[in-house]
């Protein structure tokens, strides 16, 4: 039986976040596969890779709380971790998981559903990313590749705090607050709410690692990082908690800008559209989808920008061959970007 390294990450958001890329890359390197589990301290309001901060979080909020913000680098929508949301990850060939994101996020879910299931709590996986119990969710997943080599990450949310995860959202009014709150509460769960008592963090990460061991067949063996991996892992930092990274990646277009946004069974993707005649300025297309590889949406708007018009749907159909995009369909992406031009 296969042995995977196995361990616990207490810490900020950008010394976590730098352990995901550094820990793909040594595992792509020929380092042992790795489960991680990891618990976020101080909080975190981390967005996905292609969201910008200015359109979702409510930043003043966040710094009002003594929160963090930062940005994974996978795909998805903006969450809240904190010590009560357990994150893990998994770091291996993609031949034990899944060739696809999609084959990954759906296995490695029964990882989450064994560990609900030794708790009481019947739970299922929905499509694309999401773990759910009763219809609301309680574990979201993502995934990112490095040539044959994955991380899939995810969360299981132990304990959870609407009001304050709608706080640090970016919301037009109170009305609407209010709305989003009820809606949350509609939508996701977590394990003290459904079993009707607190448990402790420790005891979840123990029933997590059993789970996780059956579903991927392997014994995880407890082990520390290298010294590779502690170096790489103190360089990261400095692009993970940099503003550069966080705010400036993906920000949001000034001026006269055309904007539209709409709801695919892949997620929601928002377009931003600035136009000189009958030429597209400039373009920006953020949301919380999942495509591989991660950049590929910056080289689509390189393609649109200074486009024409009639140009849009060859350029987007031309950029889909050779991509990996879940759940948004080609001409429903075109429609997107000519609405928006219009």
């Amino acid at each position: 039986m296969q042995t995977f390294r196995f361990m616990v990450e207490t810490g900020d958001q950008a010394k976590i976040l730098a352990g995901e890329e550094a820990l793909l890359d040594s595992v792509s390197s020929g380092s042992d596969p790795i489960l991680r589990f990891v618990i976020f301290d101080p909080t975190s309001v981390l967005l996905g890779y292609h969201q910008a901060v200015e359109d979702e979080v409510n930043i003043d909020e966040v710094r009002r709380r003594g929160w963090e913000i930062g940005r994974r680098p996978t795909g998805g929508g903006t969450i809240i971790m904190g010590p009560e949301q357990l994150g893990w990850e998994i770091y291996t060939n993609s031949s034990l998981v899944g060739y696809t994101p999609e084959e990954a996020m759906r296995k490695m879910g029964n990882g989450v559903i064994e560990a609900l299931e030794q708790l009481g709590v019947k739970a299922r996986f929905r499509p694309k990313n999401d773990v759910e119990v009763n219809g609301r969710k309680i574990s979201g997943i993502g995934a990112f590749s490095f040539g044959q080599y994955m991380a899939i990450t995810g969360t299981i949310l132990l304990d959870f705090d609407v009001d304050s995860m709608v706080s640090v959202l970016k919301l037009s009014s109170e009305k609407i607050r209010d709305k989003v709150i009820s809606d949350f509460k509609e939508r996701v769960t977590w394990i003290n709410r459904e079993i009707g008592k607190k448990i402790e963090m420790q005891q979840l990460i123990s029933l997590a690692r059993k789970s996780f061991s059956h579903v991927l067949s392997v014994d995880l063996e407890d082990g520390e990082y290298n010294q590779k991996e502690i170096e790489e892992i103190s360089n990261l930092k400095v692009k993970y908690s940099s503003p550069s990274w966080i705010y400036d990646l993906r920000k949001s277009l000034n001026g006269d800008i055309r904007f539209v946004q709409k709801k695919f069974p892949g997620g929601l993707v928002k377009v931003q559209v600035k136009k000189s005649g009958n030429l597209i300025e400039s373009i920006l297309i953020t949301g919380d989808f999942f495509v591989e590889p991660r950049r590929a949406i910056f080289d689509l708007e390189s393609r649109l920008k200074w486009s024409k018009s009639d140009e849009v749907k060859k350029e987007i159909e031309d950029w889909y061959n050779g991509i990996k995009i879940i759940g948004i369909p080609k001409e429903g992406l075109v429609n997107l970007v000519e609405e928006a031009i219009r």
